[in-house]
């Protein structure tokens, strides 16, 4: 009986889960999924638990009972990976041996490298931060409001993939417009400042022109603030600093911190220089084939994407379904940038572009509709515990989407 081990319960993690689950009794496999959480996070809606629209429970939902129904749920930390072996040790010493395995582990976010951050700043990146922000915003009376990331660390394993100064700048422009948003329902919009900062030369330099040029519309209509080429270098009480010696009043400051592969990526030496492991189009490691690597943990991950990671998941699926049977066809990696930005008082932005790849598509479409999408995604997830609406809606969705280019 051949073993898959999946390691994160995350959008990739369980992408794969669902797909090879639907296999196992034929292919007499057994299927472990392991997580340091009992609970799925729809991390797309931390910025609405952020600005007190969500609690963390309206996005969560537990995993154990969802993967026990068709495989073994354990929750661990996973401490190293011995590839040669096909072992994978946790944190309590058990070992797990595996014919297969899924790395699915996200990304490390390094928040302890900033200086100053622990005792002044915020982020909306975890479910343990984002409600301490969503107080600190409903506590805010005037000032600047400073939003924006560390530099994103990446190897050079892959030479082909897109080199970008930040990991995804999306929840940077989400909640500034949410925060916009909120200052003038309060009627504090005048007595505050909204400013995004950007190490990047570019804000979103992901996309196209054409998006760019609809990003910034938006920013001006509403009075957004965006500074490029600024690397943060600490965060003081009433001011954050740079490393060219600007400095930027700050009555709250909001922070992406750099992105690092996961700790028993590196423990194991399957890391690039950054951490993050180095595979193929197929998403197999580039030294062990039988060893998948996905979502944020990947280095062919670019941005640090939660699409990407479904896509990626759909592509692992496809092909150890392949490597099974025989059977099917292995998906093509089409890698694009598709996010929904909520950006307050019920409307939002879906940004669609392939242009870092190559391609030509770059849309951005601002208004309720996008909004709605938004919640319907999120609902979806929620209610049908982590899977992807089907082959049909998608088909729909890109008619739709299709329309606006």
């Amino acid at each position: 009986m051949k073993k898959l081990v999946i390691l994160g319960g995350g959008f990739g993690g369980l992408t794969v889960f669902h797909h090879m689950a639907k296999l196992r009794h034929e292919q007499q496999m057994e299927i472990t999924l392991i997580d340091e959480r009992e609970t799925f996070l729809v991390k797309p809606s931390l910025p609405e638990v952020s600005l007190g629209e969500k609690t963390v429970g309206d996005i969560t939902f537990p995993l154990r009972k969802v993967v026990e129904s068709y495989g073994t749920f354990i929750r661990n930390r996973v401490e190293r990976i011995d590839p040669v072996k096909q072992t994978v040790f946790l944190e309590d010493g058990v070992a797990i041996s595996y014919d297969f395995l899924v790395i699915a582990l996200g990304a490390k976010k390094n928040f302890g490298e900033i200086p100053g951050f622990v005792d002044y700043g915020y982020s909306m990146c975890t479910d343990v931060l984002a409600p301490r922000l969503s107080q600190a915003i409903e506590a805010f009376e005037k000032g600047n409001v400073v939003i924006g990331s560390m530099p994103m660390k990446q190897g050079t394993r892959i030479p082909e993939v897109p080199f970008l100064k930040a990991a995804c700048e999306g929840p940077i422009g989400e909640v500034a417009f949410m925060i916009e948003s909120e200052l003038r329902k309060s009627g504090k919009r005048d007595d505050s400042r909204v400013i995004c900062f950007s190490p990047a030369h570019i804000f979103f330099e992901d996309v196209g022109d054409k998006v760019h040029e609809a990003f910034g519309n938006l920013a001006e209509k509403h009075q957004v603030e965006v500074v490029t080429d600024k690397i943060l270098s600490k965060v003081e009480k009433d001011h954050v600093e740079f490393e060219d010696g600007s400095v930027i009043e700050s009555a709250l400051t909001i922070i992406i911190p750099a992105y690092y592969g996961p700790d028993a990526i590196v423990n194991s030496g399957l890391g690039d220089e950054a951490g993050f492991a180095p595979t193929n189009e197929q998403f197999q490691h580039l030294d062990y084939s039988n060893i998948y690597a996905i979502g944020d943990g990947a280095a062919r991950t670019v941005p640090k994407l939660g699409h990407l990671a479904v896509e990626q998941g759909d592509i692992v699926a496809s092909h150890l379904k392949k490597i099974l049977t025989g059977q099917g066809e292995v998906l093509p990696y089409d890698p694009e940038i598709f996010c929904i930005m909520n950006m307050g008082n019920h409307k939002a932005t879906l940004i669609r572009s392939n242009t870092l790849y190559g391609g030509q598509r770059d849309v951005a479409y601002y208004g309720a509709v996008s909004s709605l999408m938004k919640k319907s995604f999120d609902d979806y997830m929620l209610r049908f515990k982590g899977k992807m609406p089907p082959d049909m809606l998608e088909r729909l969705l890109n008619v739709y989407l299709g329309r606006l280019e």
